[in-house]
């Protein structure tokens, strides 16, 4: 029977995420002739060879694709054993780690921590951050849980994702433009926005919906922060285009102002788990049992 050399294989895996055996040196910190001479190792024990080189680049052979689709594999649970392994929950204290964009409203997040500390005695962390990085985060369980605005286009047999919550997206602005509540939305032509950045659904939609009713707005400032958002608005830069949930208290407190909401503009926010092979009882739970009201 033969062994696998799992150092080799890692080695295989860091040479094809970097796309070259220079780079792979570099993100470990060897040297090249060592990492050339384990690879050589590697591909003698399989049978096969795994790059090709053209013009001076390696390229994965049919074979370097299988053994790396295979290594990812191998690599994302032993990832997940220490997780399990070093989870506290095994002393009676469960770790939970939720990643959300930033685009993800305060509150919401709020309320789905509560939802965890009601369900169990855990500690939880937080980590905001960009799309592409938390799901990569997700697939090698270094977070539990992910909540997006946007419904994960991801497989199936990877992923199981639930919606949270489809809100309403109203205009709110400084006190200065509350004489704009009347004759909305033809109110809204030539006035400053905050809005999203032009990746989002929402800024999207915004868009399409400025365009229907031939609105011409000012774009003073766009982000994905939503309380950078908040915080622009306050002191009266623009309008901001938010779920009504998200900007409850500040329009009670009398802070901001609501003008009026969009007919057929919603945000939908999504909470999404990977699949693993242990699963976390709290994050099973809290899938099922959790919708932000």
């Amino acid at each position: 029977m033969k062994w696998l050399n799992y150092h080799h294989l890692y080695y295989f895996r860091t040479i094809a995420k970097e796309g070259s055996i220079a780079g792979a040196a570099r993100k470990l910190r060897l040297g090249q002739p060592t990492l050339s001479t384990q690879l050589k190792q590697l591909e003698d024990s399989l049978g096969r060879r795994l790059f090709e080189r053209k013009n001076r680049a390696l390229f994965l052979t049919a074979a370097g694709k299988i053994c790396l689709e295979y290594a990812d594999g191998i690599f994302r649970s032993g990832s997940e054993l220490v997780q399990v392994l070093e989870n506290s929950a095994l002393s009676g204290r469960t770790d939970i780690k939720i990643g959300a964009l930033d685009s993800v409203p305060k509150n919401l997040l709020v309320s789905l921590v509560g939802a965890l500390l009601k369900e169990e005695n855990c500690n939880i962390s937080v980590l905001e951050g960009r799309a592409d990085e938390l799901f990569r985060e997700l697939f090698s369980h270094q977070i539990d849980l992910l909540v997006t605005n946007f419904p994960p286009d991801m497989d199936s047999e990877k992923t199981y994702s639930i919606s949270l919550a489809k809100a309403s997206v109203s205009i709110f602005g400084a006190k200065k433009f509350s004489k704009l509540k009347r004759g909305f939305p033809a109110c809204l032509d030539g006035q400053p926005f905050i809005l999203p950045t032009r990746h989002s659904k929402l800024r999207h939609d915004l868009d399409h919906f400025f365009s229907v009713n031939r609105l011409r707005i000012i774009p003073i400032a766009e982000t994905e922060d939503t309380s950078l958002q908040k915080l622009l608005g306050i002191e009266g830069f623009g309008l901001l285009p938010l779920p009504d949930f998200s900007v409850k208290d500040l329009v009670k407190s009398k802070t901001l102002s609501k003008l009026g909401t969009f007919q057929g503009v919603k945000e939908e926010f999504w909470l999404t788990s990977a699949v693993r092979k242990i699963e976390n009882p709290l994050t099973t739970k809290i899938m099922k049992s959790f919708r932000f009201t």
